[in-house]
């Protein structure tokens, strides 16, 4: 008889967006940080320790600034173009420019 306990999960990271914005050489502003491969790694295995399906790895002011973002988007988007985050797409798409 098969039981839901019974089921091992396994948790993926989105590695699309990691390969991306690691392959377009753009750069984050000031105090915001990344994560190593050895964050990711871990994370995956807690997701999996876990039987978890999400894990966010992303580093804490990231994190604070999407929670924000989804209770305040025009605020957070206010704040975060003067961040910069226009100049960090434009890098980006820069970067990708030849992927495309």
């Amino acid at each position: 008889m098969f039981f839901a306990r019974d089921v091992v999960g396994a948790g993926l990271p989105s590695l699309t967006y990691m390969l991306v914005f690691a392959d377009s050489g753009a750069r984050l502003p000031k105090g915001v940080g990344t994560r190593t491969p050895e964050d990711v790694a871990a994370a995956v295995v807690r997701a999996i320790e876990q039987n978890r399906a999400e894990l966010d790895v992303a580093p804490l002011a990231l994190r604070l600034g999407g929670a924000f973002g989804g209770m305040a988007p025009a605020i957070a988007a206010t704040i975060n173009r003067r961040l910069g985050s226009e100049r960090v797409a434009e890098q980006l798409a820069d970067g990708q420019r030849s992927q495309r």
